[in-house]
């Protein structure tokens, strides 16, 4: 896998001539109205990815094991156990499952397992930065799929690039007007990077914790806790019912979860910016914008407070990149540059969403890091 690990271990850039990126790099965009039955909001939509559903499905299932054997269990529950869950997963989320089935042809059970697959594996970094003058903006890389079949010849995760023509843009409606925004894959429903204008942005991290999501998952399935929330349906739950940046924040710190996590949340007001550290009980950390005088947040995959693992950090490249630019540049062009530059960005990186909170200003780009340009970090 490391061709060339000298190179890619040294990798890391600050760059500034990246932005704009061009037009046709915008993630195609589609609206779903949250006025109709769940089981019918997405059935238009998925019928034009059936193609790509399947063709990532059925990688998925089989080599989702390579990510850890302990995850065998999913692939053995997928045409048993599994089609079952969408009925015990909470309003609208198990219709809205079954709607994706019915639209893409896909089988009940598989369409589960995709949209249980992210309480078990997925990097990111994810920033938050306040400029001069108090406005908030929010940046986030999604790095997903790496560990699943490495492609010696390409250099390429193949799971990371069977979900990249399932991205997408989603504006959720309600009463004919936006309530909020999310870009996430195609069919999967929880939310992994979304806005609601004027109130609060939002990104999630995966956090490597021992035993990660597949406990929770386990108790989940077998009815043995279902008093715990899916990581990403909290969002969305936020997202929809959300009134304010406080009432965000003190819910996704207190929920109990299936899997451990990082919630980066920024509002539209000076100062509203926390990471959240969490566990599947509680919360093991909040550290508010503005903690040690500094004007920015910064996030990837371990704990913040702790040594970065020495084979994935990310975190110290992307703070001297956010210090570099200084205070005087936080803007959308600058976290792109900031998110573009290796190690930030690598080989599992498929988007970068921004986002200012107080507008509700939301754009998210493809990404693909060419070992052409730089060496390529494989995460």
């Amino acid at each position: 896998m490391h061709k060339n690990y000298q190179s890619i271990k040294i990798s890391e850039q600050c760059l500034s001539d990246q932005w704009p990126p061009k037009p046709d790099r915008a993630l195609p965009t589609y609206v779903v109205n949250l006025d109709a039955p769940p089981v019918e909001r997405w059935k238009d939509i998925v019928a034009n990815y059936k193609d790509e559903l399947n063709d990532l499905l059925a990688y998925m299932k089989t080599f989702i094991v390579e990510i850890s054997p302990e995850l065998k269990f999913l692939i053995d529950l997928v045409d048993t156990k599994l089609p079952a869950m969408a009925d015990t997963l909470p309003a609208p989320y198990g219709d809205e499952i079954k709607g994706i089935s019915q639209g893409s042809g896909l089988p009940l059970g598989e369409v589960v397992l995709y949209n249980v697959f992210y309480e078990v594996s997925s990097f990111c970094t994810s920033v938050v930065g306040q400029d001069q003058d108090g406005n908030i903006f929010h940046g986030r890389n999604l790095d997903f799929g790496g560990m699943m079949g490495w492609d010696k010849i390409n250099h390429t995760w193949a799971l990371t690039e069977k979900l990249r023509p399932l991205m997408v843009q989603i504006n959720y409606t309600q009463n004919g007007q936006v309530l909020f925004k999310t870009t996430t894959f195609l069919g999967y429903i929880g939310s992994l990077t979304g806005i609601k204008p004027g109130v609060f942005s939002i990104s999630i991290n995966e956090r490597n914790a021992l035993k990660g999501g597949y406990i929770g998952l386990i108790e989940w399935i077998y009815n043995i806790n279902r008093n715990q929330s899916f990581i990403t349906f909290a969002i969305r739950d936020m997202l929809t019912k959300s009134e304010s940046y406080d009432q965000s924040v003190k819910y996704l710190a207190e929920v109990p979860l299936l899997a451990p996590c990082y919630y980066i949340i920024a509002g539209p007001k000076s100062g509203q910016g926390v990471i959240i550290t969490r566990s599947r009980n509680g919360s093991d950390d909040i550290k508010p914008l503005g903690k040690d005088n500094l004007w920015f947040l910064a996030q990837t995959n371990y704990d913040n407070w702790k040594k970065q693992p020495i084979y994935d950090d990310r975190l110290t490249p992307c703070i001297k990149c956010m210090q570099a630019k200084g205070k005087n540049q936080v803007t959308f062009e600058s976290l792109f540059n900031v998110l573009s530059s290796r190690p930030m960005l690598n080989k599992m990186t498929v988007y970068t969403s921004l986002m200012k909170p107080a507008t509700g200003q939301f754009e998210a780009y493809w990404q693909l890091c060419l070992d052409e340009e730089a060496s390529c970090r494989p995460w």
